[in-house]
Order: structure tokens, then C-alpha cells, then sequence
């Protein structure tokens, strides 16, 4: 049977259900607020998640002594039984000094499928912003249950971390999408859930589609460097990231190979009385060396959210972020060939209305007669129209122009920034992980090093005491 603290989320007793239903009559908003989930009927999991719901010490810390105006923590997955669908919920805390909240402190629940819901929002708020990326729906980590404790507090870390990154945004942060999302109750958020996408919404949605079919007529040089960068740092992270896996299915190999080597030695001491103390030192190195082993291969530990896989989970994290960035650079690309379609129209309308300004001076007032009436009227009268068309439709169009020619410039800035700021977070936040890997390498090889040298005196002893008599020695017979 399965140990309970390794169990994600137990299953609901009905002493669980009988309680939840009791809370849900009080009516207790602060009550409810620890069981609101966006799917209201739903029963939750057993507490004793707990064990591993929360974050680190570390950022428990950082959060309550955090300066920010906004603030926002995501824990304790709870696990919902519903008629339909078995889910996973998480605990999202907020503190805020803002003015546009009602309140200082929200707690609500929200699932991953919120969480897309957010995004998407975001994206159709902010097309031509940086919008962080979501850890993925299943493949998250692989091989592993989508309900076990390590796929869920590393969805959590993910997920934690998005949230952060959104609300530390000048922009993002102060969307209504945003603050619904963080205090909205599970009916008044399911409404919002319902809406429809907007028309602004279906507008970039279309563009980015167009974005896909139309060539630029003119490349930012600036914006394709930085696709060129992102797609070669994807590669580079791509090798990392096979590399890496190499190396974990080796080290799961050699520790196969340490846990067969220990209980030799030990046996092996058994039958060797003098040799007993350097054997049992032996076996005991071996045994230190398999314990470093493990902490090196353990990518999941209860109390070290953060750092839910030591290396593989963060560079898939960044190769989502990388797709993220060629996803704002489309969006930006679809704001400018919008600009460049109006340009073209415009150009295509002034020709015509030229063309139909020539054409009235070749042709002159003058005409020949059939019947009473002027043939050279007739087609005056419908270059006219045509013109009066074109004097109208062209104002508008220099209009529109000027329009998308400023949001280009917008788009240009805005993303600038977003690059800008992803540059130093990436650069500060590889570093880390880089030189997490590393310190974690230097103390795994200085424990094997020192298991190692636990064994030299009791090897030297054997060294020194040791003796043999004559008989024991290979007689050496020198032909005469």
C-alpha cells in the first residue's frame, strides 16, 4: 500500500464530504474562499496534502515580508471529484495595496484551465506584449501521472511563477481579466468564464492568422535579429536538454550499479575475517555514494518547490518562453502588415483616381452624337462617380493609415520593452539554475570524496599490521 505522504491527493472520505457541505451552508465567505473552486459542487481532497501544498521556507518569507503593491502566491493543490471530471485545484493568495481592490487580501481557487483562460485573455488584452508562458496541459514532465505529487508541485512551481511574472508587469498586471482572475468569486468568475471572446479579441485573431500568409514587404531588422537569437538559444537549450537526459538515464544506470555493488562487499566481509574492517569500510562508501546518487537524481522534494527538476523541467520552461516570444514577434508582424495592406489600398486608390484625372483631360468635354445623346456624357458621368467615390474613401484611408502606422510604433515599443525585461530575467534566472547545477555537482562529488577517504586508514592498517610467514610466501626454485 502506497505511503500517504507520497500520495498527491487522497481520496475523500465522507467525513470530508459531510464537512464540506456544512461549510458550504454557513455561507462563511472566508470559509469559503479555501474551497471556492470554479467548478462550485465539486468535493475536495483529503488535507493531508499539506505535507507538500505549500511553498518553500524561503519564499513563505520573501512573501510576507514582500514591499510589492501586488502580490500573489499559488498552493495547496486540493483534488475535486466532480460528476464529469476529476481535477486539480489551486490556492491562489493575494495582498495588494491598489486602489482599483476592494479588499487588502483575496483567497480563491483556480484550475489550470483558469489559468488558459487568463492567458488568452491577456493575449487579446495585450497582442503585442511578451505574455508569459504556461507550463504544458499533460507533457509537462514526462512519464509521469498528471495526479501524482511530483507532476503537481511542479505544475504548481510553473504555475506559481506565471502568476508572478504577470503581476510584476507594469501593463499585464492592471488588466480586469487579471484582477478578476485573483478575486472573483466561483459563480461571478464562471460568468466571466462564459463570455464570449470580444471583437478585438476575433480581430487580432484573424490578423495572426493573416500573419501566417502574407509576407512582410519590409523586415524590422531589429525584431528578426531577435528571432534569429530565439531560435538559435532554442537549439542550443534543445541539445541541453537531450544532453542532460543522457546524463540522468546513466547516473539511474550507475546507481542500479552501486545498490548490486554494497550488499557484495558486505557479504564478501563475512568471509573474510582479516580483511573484514576494509570491507565493511568499503560497503560503507559505497552506501554514501548511493545515498549522494539518489540526492543528485531526486528531482522532486516537498520542501524545495523551486526547484520541482534540477535541470530538465527549467529549460522546458525557457523553451516555452522562447515560443512565447516568436508568438509576440508574429503578433507584432501582424500589426505591421496590417499597416502595410492599408498602405498598398491607399496607394491603389490614388493611381486610380490619377488614372481617372488623365483620362478626363484626354478626353476633353468634346463627343459625337447617336441618337441625341452624348456617348462622351455618359462615360463623364461615371468617371465622376468614381471620383467622388475616391475623394471619399481616401481621406479615410490616410486616416487609417496614420492609425496603424502608430500602432506599429507602439507595437515596436511595447515589445522592445517586454524583450528588454525577458533579457535581464533570463540571463538572472539561467545563472541561477546554472549555478544551482553546479554547487549541487561540487557537494555530490565532495561526499564521495570523503566517503572515499573514510576507507584509506583502514586500509593502511591492513597495510602495516599484515604479516606472512615463510610458508605462506611463493618459493621461488633458482636452477643451479
Amino acid at each position: 500500500m502506497a505511503d500517504p505522504e507520497e500520495a498527491a491527493v487522497l481520496e475523500v472520505s465522507s467525513e470530508c464530504k459531510s464537512t464540506l457541505l456544512k461549510k458550504e451552508d454557513s455561507k462563511d465567505t472566508d470559509i469559503m474562499s479555501n474551497y471556492s473552486t470554479s467548478l462550485e459542487g465539486s468535493v475536495v481532497a483529503s488535507p493531508s496534502i499539506e505535507s507538500f501544498s505549500t511553498l518553500p521556507d524561503q519564499e513563505m518569507s520573501e512573501f510576507g515580508l514582500d514591499t510589492r503593491d501586488l502580490q500573489v502566491k499559488v498552493d495547496n493543490p486540493q483534488k475535486h471529484l466532480d460528476t464529469l471530471e476529476t481535477y486539480i485545484t489551486f490556492r491562489i493568495t493575494t495582498r495588494t495595496s491598489r486602489a482599483e481592490f476592494d479588499e487588502t487580501e483575496y483567497v480563491v481557487r483556480r484550475r489550470y484551465n483558469d489559468f488558459i483562460w487568463l492567458r488568452q485573455k491577456l493575449v487579446e488584452a495585450f497582442p503585442t506584449h511578451l505574455i508569459p508562458p504556461l507550463p504544458g496541459k499533460h507533457t509537462l514532465i514526462a512519464q509521469l501521472d498528471r495526479y501524482s505529487k511530483e507532476f503537481i508541485v511542479a505544475r504548481m512551481a510553473l504555475l506559481h511563477r506565471f502568476l508572478n511574472r504577470v503581476a510584476n508587469h507594469p501593463v499585464l498586471s492592471c488588466n480586469q481579466s487579471m484582477k478578476v482572475f485573483l478575486t472573483a468569486k466561483p459563480s461571478e468568475f464562471l460568468i466571466h468564464r462564459k463570455s464570449r471572446q470580444g471583437f478585438l479579441g476575433r480581430m487580432s485573431t484573424s490578423f495572426h492568422n493573416l500573419a501566417a500568409v502574407y509576407m512582410m514587404r519590409q523586415r524590422t531588422q531589429e525584431f528578426e535579429q531577435v528571432r534569429e537569437y530565439v531560435t538559435s538559444l532554442g537549439e542550443k537549450l534543445n541539445s541541453v536538454d537531450r544532453i542532460s537526459q543522457r546524463i540522468h538515464k546513466e547516473r539511474q544506470d550507475y546507481l542500479s550499479e552501486l545498490n548490486q555493488m554494497h550488499p557484495i562487499f558486505t557479504l564478501w566481509s563475512a568471509s573474510e575475517p582479516e580483511l573484514s574492517p576494509v570491507l565493511l569500510a568499503m560497503a560503507a562508501a559505497i552506501e554514501h555514494n548511493t545515498q549522494a546518487q539518489q540526492h543528485v537524481l531526486v528531482t522532486f522534494t516537498p520542501n524545495i518547490v523551486q526547484r520541482a527538476v534540477q535541470l530538465a523541467q527549467p529549460l522546458k520552461e525557457y523553451l516555452l518562453y522562447i515560443e512565447a516570444v516568436k508568438e509576440a514577434l508574429t503578433r507584432r508582424d501582424s500589426v505591421q502588415i496590417e499597416y502595410e495592406l492599408t498602405v498598398e489600398e491607399l496607394k491603389k486608390k490614388r493611381a486610380e483616381k490619377d488614372l481617372l484625372l488623365a483620362e478626363e483631360q484626354t478626353s476633353g468635354s468634346g463627343g459625337f452624337s447617336l441618337g441625341g445623346a452624348s456617348l462622351w456624357k455618359s462615360a463623364g458621368e461615371v468617371r465622376d462617380d468614381k471620383l467622388q467615390k475616391l475623394a471619399q474613401a481616401i481621406p479615410h484611408l490616410v486616416k487609417q493609415v496614420e492609425e496603424h502606422q502608430d500602432k506599429v510604433e507602439c507595437a515596436n515599443e511595447n515589445l522592445r520593452a517586454d524583450l528588454d525585461r525577458w533579457q535581464y530575467e533570463k540571463k538572472d534566472e539561467l545563472k541561477k539554475l546554472f549555478v544551482s547545477l553546479a554547487n549541487q555537482q561540487i557537494k555530490y562529488y565532495e561526499q564521495c570524496l570523503a566517503a572515499w577517504e573514510e576507507v584509506l586508514p583502514d586500509m593502511k592498517v591492513v597495510d602495516t599490521t599484515s604479516s606472512y610467514s615463510p610458508s605462506n610466501k611463493l618459493q621461488l626454485q633458482v636452477p643451479s
